[in-house]
């Protein structure tokens, strides 16, 4: 079996392609970046690297055609927060990313199974004009469940809900909280009681893996905990993990952030996977804060 990994990353990328390079049912993984190129972390004949803009059609129908894989992993994404430095990057990367890859496919006369990696954020309502970045993620969502009605493409999409753990990017709420108080600084918390469905990595990874490698019929499946909790309650645990007394900083500004409210609906991983996460959130935050203390200096200087 031969896997295309279109727009890995130091995180959920980098995750899956330790998972995928020991599996013995793939042969090959051709591994595609933007700016964060991941070869330096892995050493295994099957798998290489391509640089590719997925804004370019040009650029991703050359190698699906060079690789003909037999599954494509869609994870390109433009960035949330911290915001872009430009926001049509939201349109271009989430929404013609993937109508750019569904198009080669087709002029390419290729049907590979396509796993398309979105948000949870493409269940929320939105307008352009409001939040850029979820109407991207609603908008492609859209598109892609229209190419596989209209039989277009084969695939599955996998929502991603608010995966967490080590190797996360350091703007991220847990990496960037407990960074500031390593170095004596207090996280600003802006909005304390937006609710988040945080689920860690290794969670994550499994139902990736189980999706990849079915035969079952998913056009759509959920990754989350289904438990929602308060952003300040997750700062709160940081500061008991590293013990630390001393009163969380509070600056609340609602207009940095749209979201307020996400929960995955698990009823499909649990359907044909019979799938829970196995990982307590205090045992996955306690994972993240001591990975992140003992990998500081080498992974986020």
């Amino acid at each position: 079996m031969n896997i295309l990994l279109i727009g890995s990353s130091k995180f959920i990328g980098s995750h899956l392609l330790n998972k995928l390079v020991y599996d013995n049912n793939v042969e090959k993984i051709i591994c595609t970046y933007l700016n964060n190129n991941l070869s330096n972390n892995f050493s295994s004949n099957k798998l290489s690297f391509r640089k590719c803009d997925v804004r370019y059609l040009s650029e991703i129908s050359s190698i699906i055609k060079e690789i003909n894989a037999d599954i494509i992993i869609y994870m390109a994404s433009s960035r949330y927060f911290p915001a872009p430095v430009n926001n049509e990057d939201h349109f271009d990367i989430n929404t013609n990313g993937i109508k750019n890859l569904i198009t080669a496919c087709s002029q390419n006369k290729l049907n590979p199974k396509i796993i398309f990696v979105n948000s949870g954020a493409s269940k929320l309502n939105s307008n352009e004009d409001n939040d850029s970045y979820t109407f991207s993620k609603k908008n492609s969502s859209e598109l892609f469940h229209k190419s596989i009605k209209n039989k277009d493409i084969l695939g599955t999409e996998i929502n991603l809900f608010t995966p967490y753990g080590p190797h996360d990017y350091k703007y991220r709420l847990i990496q960037s909280s407990t960074i500031d108080l390593l170095n004596g600084k207090h996280p600003l918390i802006k909005n304390p009681n937006s609710r988040r469905d945080f689920i860690y990595i290794d969670d994550v990874i499994e139902v990736m893996e189980k999706v990849i490698f079915s035969n079952q019929k998913i056009e759509t499946i959920d990754i989350g905990s289904s438990n929602p909790v308060f952003i300040l309650d997750v700062i709160k645990e940081i500061y008991k993990i590293m013990n630390i007394k001393e009163e969380i900083n509070i600056q609340e500004n609602i207009s940095e952030e749209e979201i307020s409210f996400m929960k995955a609906d698990l009823s499909i991983a649990q359907e044909k996977f019979n799938w829970h996460p196995k990982t307590s959130l205090i045992k996955g935050l306690s994972n993240t804060v001591e990975w992140i203390k003992s990998n500081y200096k080498n992974y986020y200087e």
